[in-house]
């Protein structure tokens, strides 16, 4: 008689003295062989259901396909950093992602992002310049040289970040200081000049981590300069710590208001150190700014990118399924992350 299956194996490695019933008991105690049968009933009820303690089986289209995350932090850097830029670039794509902004603190991503689009085709990246004391500040000729760079990919000027003063007083030094972009309420003439460049040709102001009332003050000016495209850094965190009145205002003068899915992550239960410092702004905090301004004005990035941290594209997966179950529509998704990213860009839609 012919057996087959793990019965067969089974039986076939029992004393031949032992009669069937003997042998099929001393096989259930046997736990590989209980996995199995467990394995074979399970399957017959339900082919298909998710293993318990499994992650889930990955979706046939991932909830970023078509996205563009504004925000990204990779390789090379000063900081630690879990994937370089052309890695990040290739699991963007592999997941149908639009595109790419890769930041940098200290030096420009403009020349980065056009040699990324170069090995890995298919997916838009843009870079740009964090206007910190590493590229001199506040520095007018550092922006003229990074759109310039070749390949046009130079989109983003970001005020300074870490050497900014609100940065240094917020998580430094409370009596520390740090460079100002608008004090007493006006533009200095050096973020004056930087304003008129991006105005000239049609760059990306992002705000960085200056005061709330700076912040006010620059997107002011920058409309009466004739910037089309104001980005609000992390605008729901504490820096820049605006007040509800604030991102009412800054929203009418028709910048739009960053949420970065990192931020999510902060507080004092962030498994990192350096993440404690931040205040923690959920979903559900979005969802109320997404009622209160309209998805015209909020852009969904990551901020991600940092060693032991998830990496941008499963940020921005994990960010959108989140958002989704706190009520945010499909449509409202799409105009946060796709369309109002590509407007900022000059993307055609």
């Amino acid at each position: 008689m012919i057996r087959s299956g793990f019965w067969h194996h089974v039986q076939d490695k029992r004393p031949p003295h032992e009669d069937a019933a003997t042998r099929r008991r001393a096989a259930l105690k046997n736990p590989t062989v209980v996995f199995a049968v467990v394995l074979l009933f399970v399957g017959a009820g339900a082919a298909f259901a998710q293993p318990v303690g499994f992650p889930a089986a990955p979706p046939l289209v991932s909830p970023a396909a078509g996205t563009i995350d504004f925000h990204v932090h990779s390789e090379p850097d000063v900081f630690g950093r879990s994937m370089d830029d052309i890695d990040v670039a290739v699991l963007a794509k592999r997941k149908g992602m639009r595109g790419l902004v890769l930041k940098n603190h200290v030096t420009m991503t403009a020349d980065r992002a056009a040699l990324v689009m170069k090995v890995v085709p298919g997916i838009e990246v843009f870079g740009g310049i964090v206007l910190n004391n590493a590229v001199g500040g506040i520095n007018p000729a550092a922006v003229e040289w990074m759109y310039r760079m070749s390949g046009g990919r130079g989109k983003v000027v970001w005020l300074p970040t870490f050497d900014s003063d609100m940065h240094i007083k917020t998580l430094v030094d409370p009596k520390g200081h740090g460079i100002e972009v608008a004090p007493d309420g006006v533009v200095t003439p050096q973020v004056d000049e930087v304003l008129k460049i991006i105005a000239r040709q049609n760059l990306v102001l992002a705000t960085g981590h200056v005061h709330p009332e700076e912040v006010v003050a620059v997107v002011k000016r920058a409309r009466e300069l004739g910037v089309k495209n104001i980005l609000v850094t992390h605008g729901l965190t504490n820096i820049p710590g605006l007040s509800r009145e604030q991102v009412l205002e800054v929203a009418q003068m028709g910048a739009v208001i960053e949420y970065c899915y990192m931020q999510s992550m902060t507080g004092p239960d962030a498994q990192h150190p350096w993440m404690k410092h931040w205040k923690k702004v959920t979903l559900k905090d979005v969802a109320r700014i997404v009622a209160m301004i309209g998805s015209d004005h909020v852009l969904l990035s990551t901020d991600l990118g940092q060693h032991a941290n998830m990496t941008p594209a499963d940020g921005m997966e994990d960010m959108i399924t989140g958002l989704l179950k706190e009520g945010i529509s499909p449509a409202d998704l799409d105009q946060m992350t796709k369309r109002n990213p590509a407007r900022l860009l000059g993307l055609e839609q």
